[in-house]
């Protein structure tokens, strides 16, 4: 009520916090009556914080206070309508199809509910556009880079923090980071998109006023007309919501038929296998049909080798039409390994001391890499793409060394370590697509702590852009070995 969903969602957790552990406890040492009290409490507050969540913009927390108290009722018509309302914001097609399974179930819990059918055809709305944009998105994959619409948004991300870099400078303020100005642009747009919902809202509801306005304007004067008694407005909004629902209950002879409610086919073959299976999350992940299919995933070295030179692509699609084969695992694993065997070394480097050097400058772990890869056959021709983000540790290490002249050997004298340094850093390998040459491969370097001294940093840099170009050339070894790969299937 203070207008404070942040505030208010941190108080709901304390009491879930002591609510929940009485879930667990045996009834017969609680008692049952004290249980079902706390469950009901219990449920209260995640329904409250799913709902807080929703005002804050936060919609993957709101669905898992909807998901636990529909652990307890399934049934449950706030929270079925309060995670359709999250998940309808995230925009995925699985999301867009849970929210629209969400709704149809509350249609038929409460037939009279208005607001939940406007947001079902809000859905549908949104899964229609979804799907013609991947539509649209899969007939372009072909053109360039499967992900070519993600690299031209970076390549617009970096100019405008340039530009933002640029200008602090000029105005002699603090500087950012490229990650905190990512971030601030990220609440920035949050809050703008916040606002335009919020005055979208605004005027429906204001429009929605007007005409019912308007509606009593024009009725009020027939009543005068006819001689009839006048009513306020608000009395006669409620006279039209009485009219409304015996209009309705005639139409259906008296009784709300939940199967009989205006929902599509394909919403009630879906409300029918909730019923008799459980809940239904997403076409891809769960067929609620005991004659449906089982989902395999093919991987890419499942595929069998080609037949023909006249088929492309499986056994199943004949016609090489279209299809996706997700090869994420192996990738991962090939670029792994490539990029790990990265290093650049020489015997004899002049130091800043005067001394000779040995110099090795090396991966030495691969700390992450996050992304997908896959191998698309978009009629009767393959194209393979990946996107990945990763993260490498390396270091830079020189080994000083002089003559050993108190050898007593006949040999020319060994050498003899005096002096070892090493330097550690990440690496950051912040676009590795399909659509980027390794060529153009941008790497973002840090040192650890304060890195090499003044006088040794150049020559560290000159290995470290070294280690570069190895790490560039093996990405091209692996995008020759994907490429391969994809040509086999």
């Amino acid at each position: 009520k203070a207008g404070d969903p942040k505030g208010a969602a941190e108080k709901y957790a304390e009491g879930i916090s002591l609510t929940e552990p009485l879930l667990e406890m045996d009834p017969a040492e609680l008692g049952e009556d004290l249980q079902r009290r706390g469950t009901a409490a219990y449920q209260a507050l995640r329904l409250n914080s799913a709902q807080a969540c929703i005002k804050s913009c936060e919609w993957l927390a709101a669905i898992e206070h909807a998901d636990k108290v529909l652990l307890l009722d399934k049934d449950n018509a706030k929270a079925l309508y309060r995670r359709g309302c999250a998940g309808m914001q995230l925009d995925t097609e699985s999301r867009l199809e849970m929210a629209r399974a969400d709704f149809a179930r509350v249609a038929t819990i409460e037939p009279a509910n208005r607001d939940v059918r406007g947001q079902l055809a809000k859905t549908k709305e949104r899964l229609k556009d979804l799907r013609q944009t991947e539509k649209l998105r899969l007939s372009m994959a072909m053109s360039g880079g499967l992900y070519q619409e993600h690299h031209d948004r970076l390549g617009k991300q970096q100019a405008a923090y340039d530009a933002e870099v640029l200008r602090r400078s000029e105005a002699n303020e603090d500087p950012i980071s490229f990650e905190e100005w990512v971030k601030a642009e990220k609440e920035r747009e949050e809050e703008e998109k916040k606002k335009r919902r919020e005055e979208a809202e605004r005027k429906a509801k204001e429009e929605a006023e007007q005409r019912q306005r308007e509606a009593f304007e024009k009725e009020a004067s027939r009543r005068r007309a006819a001689g009839e008694e006048e009513v306020d407005f608000q009395t006669w909004i409620e006279l039209e919501r009485l009219r409304e629902e015996e209009l309705r209950r005639e139409r259906i002879g008296g009784v709300m038929q939940a199967d009989e409610t205006d929902l599509d086919a394909e919403e009630l073959r879906l409300l029918r296998e909730t019923k008799s299976k459980g809940y239904y999350h997403g076409r891809l992940g769960t067929v609620l049909s005991n004659n449906a299919p089982t989902p395999m995933q093919l991987e890419a070295q499942e595929v069998p080798p080609e037949t023909g030179d006249s088929q492309v692509g499986s056994e199943w699609n004949q016609a090489g039409t279209w299809e996706e084969k997700d090869v994420t695992a192996w990738a991962k694993e090939r670029l792994t390994e490539s990029l790990q065997r990265a290093r650049a070394s020489a015997p004899d480097v002049p130091f800043p001391t005067g001394q000779m050097a040995q110099v090795i400058a090396k991966i030495v772990k691969v700390k992450s890499i996050t992304g997908d890869a896959h191998i698309v056959t978009v009629r009767k021709k393959v194209k393979h793409g990946y996107h990945f983000e990763a993260e490498l540790s390396f270091s830079v290490a020189f080994r000083t060394t002089i003559a050993d002249t108190t050898s007593r050997t006949d040999e020319s004298p060994a050498n003899r370590e005096v002096g070892k340094q090493c330097y550690t850093g990440v690496l950051a390998l912040p676009e590795l697509s399909d659509c980027v040459l390794p060529s153009d491969l941008r790497l973002d370097a840090r040192w650890h702590n304060s890195g090499p001294s003044a006088d040794l940093l150049p020559l560290a840099n000159q290995w470290l852009d070294e280690l570069c170009n190895v790490v560039r050339n093996q990405v091209m070894t692996f995008r020759q070995e994907y490429q391969q790969k994809g040509e086999a299937t």
